[in-house]
């Protein structure tokens, strides 16, 4: 940075007026680069850290010095209902979500998270490029917030104490859910009774009773300890999961061109960067819980998705045909 004294001596030499000088100054500051921070829901345990952390210097190298990412895990910023409220009051937060969450602000993107719509991985990067998605995008712009990207997180599957072959196997179990109107549909088409609770006392409430049972990706469930227990991982297959993060619109505009550039490139580019390290490591996932001796099921999907059909009926705040349309851009 330059200092007053740097500034002194180079009016002595005679190479710079004061008010060039001074103007130096001021550049040199509006240079350095703006920081966002980025709340994370793994822990840097988490098999999909290092994805993030190649995702943060990414932008951070496109940016050409304007931006500087700085991870926090394990939501230690707050919870992701609390960050986004404060990200659409213009907080520089990069938020760590999936689209259901801001249901509050556009409830037609919770259809990303409706079981059995993503039938396939690359199927979120074809949804969030068509040109349904970005109508729901403009909206949500207009409400002060911003998606930076959407990626494949892993498909999220039953973990039980008995093993589940139909959707009446489910019948009466207490199913851990997140605190969205959207998670506890997620549980009542998987047959259970939903059951709020924080992931981080998911553990707790599966060993005190409190939840019968948990849904998530391989991943989670592994780098969570979850399967201590519990034994049984049915092949359910509900929902792929779309990882997204959201950000500041009243930020982004603020920005310097450099940094909307390099968030714009880096987010639309990542899921496809992402998807083969992911795949990967669902595969050394199941491979590692097999090993540990939790035993996989496969499962008769009819009637769950039979179930994941008239989900609409628990939204009518969504646009008339978005179930429809959504498979249509996806297809």
């Amino acid at each position: 940075m330059t200092t007053i004294s740097t500034l002194r001596r180079q009016i002595i030499a005679g190479g710079v007026s004061l008010c060039c000088a001074l103007s130096m100054g001021a550049v040199a500051h509006a240079q350095e680069p703006t920081l966002l921070r980025m709340n994370m829901f793994p822990s840097t345990q988490d098999p999909y850290w290092p994805l993030w952390e190649q995702f943060a210097r990414d932008i951070e190298e496109e940016s050409n010095g304007t931006l500087r990412i700085e991870l926090h895990p394990a939501e230690a910023l707050g919870t992701a209902t609390n960050m986004i409220e404060a990200i659409a009051r213009g907080a520089p937060i990069l938020q760590d979500s999936d689209p259901s969450h801001v249901f509050d602000y556009v409830p037609d993107f919770a259809i990303f998270t409706a079981p059995y719509v993503i039938k396939r991985p690359e199927d979120i990067e074809k949804a969030w490029n068509s040109e349904f998605v970005a109508e729901l995008e403009r909206e949500l712009q207009s409400k002060g917030l911003r998606f930076v990207t959407m990626s494949y997180f892993g498909t999220r599957n039953i973990l039980t104490n008995k093993q589940i072959f139909t959707r009446a196997d489910t019948a009466g179990l207490k199913m851990r859910n997140a605190p969205t109107r959207m998670w506890n549909e997620v549980s009542k088409i998987l047959g259970g009774n939903p059951t709020t609770t924080a992931w981080t006392e998911t553990y707790s409430a599966l060993e005190q009773g409190v939840a019968d049972t948990v849904e998530a990706p391989l991943g989670l469930l592994y780098s969570s300890g979850l399967t201590e227990v519990r034994p049984y991982i049915s092949l359910t297959e509900h929902i792929l999961v779309t990882s997204s993060i959201i950000m500041s619109q009243q930020v982004y505009e603020s920005l310097p061109e450099d940094a909307q550039n390099a968030l714009d490139k880096v987010g639309r580019a990542y899921p496809s960067a992402r998807l083969g390290g992911a795949l990967a490591i669902e595969a050394e996932y199941r491979q590692l819980l097999e090993d540990k001796g939790i035993v996989f099921n496969e499962v008769d999907k009819t009637d769950f998705i039979e179930a994941a059909a008239a989900i609409s009926d628990a939204f009518p705040e969504w646009s008339d045909g978005l179930y429809e349309r959504m498979l249509e851009a996806i297809e």
